[in-house]
């Protein structure tokens, strides 16, 4: 017998005050094993799909026995699919229809088995939509490291006057249109620009495009305040015009951010990376805008909502609302 079912029916269980008052949503963690009793697993909700990703270990049988007996439970849930993205061969069984699934009434496209390895929507970063939509009315939104363009479609859900979309990938922009046609988000309101996120801030900052990338074709913007800044970097990456480095170097793409802001603007500043203290980073944040003579009004931490359960107050994701004087 699985000892998994009885972890998920309590995390289940755990989240049923959560899930009554859950509006316009058909998407959400089901259970999140690093803090639920099995690290390395993590279920996720979309729509009709549940969808099981492992990190460590491949399932066992009797486990994608306890995982199918779930989806079968579900109201509303057809099938379980599992996508195993630790070490050896990846492994992904079970269909891959793309559907429309829903979070706080805006809809997003959905398909477990596409080129890359991440769901189109990250369940974590809904509490950071919310708010931008909370903000968004009559201003400008730049959402950085875009990826399928969901802030940017919550930014316009919100009344933004102009969401531009900045991301390397053109495969998941494409998507991030997808999602704009899905809500009837207008051609003149929504952008989604192929591009590298460094010249691009620093362009927009009105600073000088440094490094190796002079010397590389990059596409070219004019300086414009920006009345919301999403900055929303991956763990680590790097280009020809430098590295995304959340943990040495925050500042260097929070820096052109502040620049960008308009007077009175906000940035909501993400860290992904597990090790990296909150109030640490915080902190960085608050020294790096002093020095960059555009000091912070006010940072306020913006939690994931309760199906990404936290003992400690310490989520791996940490959103920061940082209002800029």
């Amino acid at each position: 017998m699985s000892t998994l079912r009885p972890l998920l029916l309590a995390a289940l269980d755990a989240r049923a005050p959560f899930l009554a008052d859950l509006q316009g949503t058909d998407c959400y963690r089901v259970f999140h094993g690093a803090v639920e009793g099995r690290p390395g697993l993590t279920v996720d909700r979309y729509g009709p799909v549940l969808l099981a990703q492992t990190f460590r270990a491949p399932l066992e049988p009797e486990d994608r026995h306890a995982l199918n007996a779930l989806a079968a439970d579900l109201p509303g849930v057809g099938h379980m699919v599992w996508n195993h993205r630790g070490e050896g061969e990846r492994a992904l069984s079970g269909p891959s229809e793309r559907h429309v699934v829903t979070e706080d009434g805006l809809r997003f496209a959905f398909q477990s088995r596409h080129r890359g390895l991440d769901p189109w929507l990250f369940l974590d970063f809904r509490a950071g939509r919310r708010r931008v939509r909370q903000e968004t009315r009559g201003r400008r939104v730049l959402n950085l490291f875009a990826y399928t363009c969901t802030m940017g479609v919550a930014a316009a859900a919100g009344g933004a006057r102009h969401a531009l979309n900045i991301d390397f990938s053109e495969s998941a922009l494409a998507i991030g249109r997808e999602n704009a046609a899905l809500n009837d988000v207008p051609a003149n309101r929504f952008t989604a620009d192929k591009a590298d996120v460094i010249p691009t801030i620093r362009q927009l900052a009105g600073l000088p495009v440094k490094g190796r990338g002079r010397r590389r074709p990059f596409r070219r913007y004019s300086t414009q305040p920006q009345g919301i800044i999403v900055l929303d970097p991956p763990t680590w990456a790097r280009s020809p015009f430098g590295a995304v480095d959340p943990v040495r170097d925050y500042a260097s793409l929070f820096k052109p951010c502040l620049l960008a802001a308009a007077p009175g603007g906000a940035i909501l500043a993400t860290n992904h990376v597990s090790t990296v203290d909150r109030d640490d980073w915080v902190a960085g944040l608050r020294r790096c805008a002093d020095k960059a003579g555009r000091p912070l009004a006010d940072v306020e931490i913006i939690p994931p909502d309760a199906d990404f359960p936290s003992p400690d107050g310490h989520p791996p994701l940490k959103m920061a609302w940082c209002t800029v004087r």
